[in-house]
């Protein structure tokens, strides 16, 4: 079966036909420019070739000595805040280690306190005081010695002259 066409529908198909060869003009245009912007480029590299290769390794070893030079500092900065953060930590691992040192000193004097008193041996602190009573008592008992010492001489002296004459 043969459809005819309409008026419309060609038109339609006469204005498809002129924006496809719109986009093949722009599209042949584009690639004819491109072609030619690397023409010109390949030119550009003959003419200026050895200086544009001298001018890249200078800016690639610039690259390069910021990129170390960044990266140097990146590290720096890493292991500064590692070895704060190692210390922190060690710092408050030697606290606690110290503290519980100190707990597990105390438990073990109050236990060997315990069982000197239960045994009836005194402590140090018993000792200490007592060896300053005894101490104190000495140096009294010294001194009533010499105040007594001449007295008594004068009374042997007494009783030795009438049994003496």
């Amino acid at each position: 079966m043969a459809v005819r066409k309409t008026g419309k529908l060609r038109t339609k198909g006469k204005a498809r036909g002129k924006v496809r060869k719109a986009a093949d003009v722009t599209l042949v245009d584009t690639v004819h420019q491109i072609w030619l912007a690397g023409m010109g480029a390949l030119a550009r590299a003959q003419k200026e070739g050895p200086k544009t290769f001298e001018k890249l390794i200078v800016d690639g070893a610039e690259y390069l000595d910021r990129g170390r030079s960044n990266a140097e500092a990146m590290l720096g900065q890493a292991i500064a805040t590692a070895q704060e953060t190692v210390g922190a930590r060690m710092a408050a691992t030697k606290d606690t280690a110290a503290e519980t040192w100190h707990n597990l000193e105390q438990l073990f004097q109050g236990r060997v306190e315990r069982v000197l008193h239960q045994t009836g041996i005194p402590t140090a602190t018993e000792i200490r005081s007592l060896t300053k009573r005894i101490d104190h008592l000495s140096a009294h008992v010294e001194a009533l010695a010499r105040r007594k010492a001449p007295a008594n001489k004068t009374a042997r002296r007494r009783t030795a002259k009438p049994a003496g004459g």
